[in-house]
């Protein structure tokens, strides 16, 4: 055993994932394989038993993969210090997940270190929130694996979804109404293309941020929605196909290919409408200023764990060369009856 701890730490971890790191495993095959490290415990090289979770043995994969051994070696914890001098971070860490407690580790702490300045680890937050009895509880089953898919290049395949939110006050109505968000994400980059909320969940919504969308970030190849009403009808199968669009409709019950979609979803929930419901909200326009600040400054500045990059490469304000013109839009939705 080497004498640097550190370098045993390093080699032990690559033991650990040699198998996993083959590039002749197929994603379904690997995905299978760390879970099935995830499942049992392992000899450390201080001699203890430990388990490894399945975001640790995929994290280290990925630095082997970028650094070498060299990104095996441990790092240095963040916020080494930083609790000891400041017990106060770990009381208002366990009052952030009381008040809401959909709040992830990760999500309260970066409430803390926007607030504070200080970096507190997500592990710290999650051990000191299991010891109050305030963590939040596993998911009853494993979700069912299934292979990845991923287009090769931005605009390639956007896809679309209608996300549910909460009541906001209708202007025209005595009351509220459930707002609903209209959104596209681009397979390939991640990044949020365009989303707005509405109060109606029908076609003139969806062809609004579809050409939105379109006219800010370019023409797609691909366009993959599910079988709702606002997706499934003859306004936009003609839409697509005159602008060369290839729309594309999920199976039901089908979830292959619509977790990027569903993880921008629960990202939405939990870093978006968990604080904009916190803070009230008191009209559509107002949701969709915030939404989009967020979507801007926040969502799609994120660098993806996978890519290492942010969500569109060249930086937000870089489009697709292939853009349509006014006047390449059908004439039956730039009238009157869609208001363009």
């Amino acid at each position: 055993m080497p004498e640097d701890p550190a370098e045993a730490v390093a080699l032990f971890r690559y033991g650990l994932i040699a198998e996993a790191v083959n590039p002749r495993l197929t994603p379904a095959e690997r995905g299978w394989l760390v879970r099935e490290l995830a499942s049992r415990a392992h000899l450390h090289p201080d001699g203890s038993m430990r388990t490894y979770a399945r975001g640790s043995i995929d994290r280290w994969i990925r630095a082997y993969r970028a650094h070498g051994l060299g990104g095996l070696h441990p790092v240095p914890r963040s916020d080494t210090g930083q609790v000891r001098r400041h017990p106060e971070l770990l009381a208002e860490a366990a009052a952030l997940r009381a008040e809401q407690p959909a709040r992830s580790a990760a999500h309260v702490a970066d409430i803390l270190r926007a607030r504070y300045g200080i970096q507190v680890s997500e592990r710290t937050i999650r051990e000191h929130l299991h010891r109050r009895g305030l963590d939040r509880a596993a998911l009853a089953a494993a979700p069912r694996s299934f292979g990845r898919y991923e287009a090769e290049r931005p605009n390639e395949r956007w896809i679309g979804d209608v996300l549910t939110g909460p009541f906001v006050p209708h202007p025209r109505i005595a009351g509220s109404k459930r707002a609903k968000l209209f959104l596209l994400v681009d397979d390939h980059s991640r990044l949020l293309v365009h989303g707005r909320w509405t109060a109606t969940e029908n076609t003139r919504a969806g062809q609004d941020v579809l050409r939105a969308a379109i006219a800010r970030r370019g023409l797609p190849e691909q366009l993959y929605v599910d079988n709702g009403a606002p997706y499934a009808n003859q306004a936009l199968a003609r839409c697509c196909a005159v602008l060369g669009i290839r729309l594309v409709h999920s199976k039901p019950h089908s979830p292959q290919g619509r977790g990027k979609q569903e993880r921008l979803n629960r990202l939405i929930r939990e870093r978006f409408l968990l604080e904009a419901e916190q803070a009230g909200i008191d009209s559509l326009d107002e949701l969709n200023d915030r939404f989009a600040a967020w979507t801007e400054q926040v969502c799609n500045t994120r660098v993806h764990a996978e890519t290492g990059q942010t969500r569109w490469p060249g930086g937000l304000s870089a489009g697709h060369p292939k853009r349509p013109t006014r006047c390449s839009w059908p004439r039956r939705f730039a009238g009157r009856r869609y208001g363009w």
